[in-house]
């Protein structure tokens, strides 16, 4: 059976004691608390990387943690990535762009940095869970912005099928999902 991986990559627009900053921060517990019961999703984590570009945690879910291709050391600010694994395309868009995640992605340019021109994130398929890596994560995040969309790395606008057709997503399916994630 094939599934689907989704990885992300922002930089926090503002320093740790800025008001949005800490609104962002705020929101956390209620977002995660979110992907605890999140249709379709079989594994999922998020972690932080200090202003200095060293991650806040060794190890997670998904081995040990790799600072981002595209981090850089001049911005000082946190950094923080997610990585996630499901079972299809529509569950994981249903949670990343309804319910209380939803809500906290709408306010992602107050919080996170939009002047740049690498992909904030990264879709692919596999066929073995253990595979799932933070390396590889950043491996196809730098793979999609280097080359553009293709089956090994893609986006949620250039989606592509777990046999390499290109496709489009069933956005009827994705409003249900979305209508029953918290």
């Amino acid at each position: 059976m094939s599934l689907f991986v989704l990885h992300t990559y922002g930089i926090l627009e503002h320093p740790d004691d800025h008001p949005a900053t800490q609104a962002f921060f705020e929101t956390t517990p209620a977002v995660l608390a979110s992907r605890e019961n999140a249709a379709g999703m079989l594994r999922g984590d998020t972690a932080a990387f200090t202003s200095d570009g060293r991650p806040r945690k060794e190890t997670s879910e998904f081995g040990g943690l790799v600072t981002p291709h595209f981090y850089d050391q001049s911005v000082k600010r946190i950094s923080l990535v997610t990585l996630s694994v499901w079972t299809d395309p529509e569950s994981a868009a249903g949670y990343s762009y309804h319910g209380t995640h939803g809500d906290a992605f709408r306010k992602r340019s107050e919080w996170f940095r939009q002047d740049h021109s690498w992909p904030s994130s990264v879709l692919w398929w596999t066929e073995d869970i253990e595979s799932v890596n933070w390396n590889t994560a950043n491996e196809k995040l730098a793979h999609l912005d280097e080359h553009g969309a293709s089956p090994e790395a893609f986006s949620f606008r250039s989606m592509y099928t777990s046999t390499g057709e290109e496709t489009r997503m069933n956005n009827e399916r994705v409003k249900e999902i979305g209508k029953s994630t918290n």
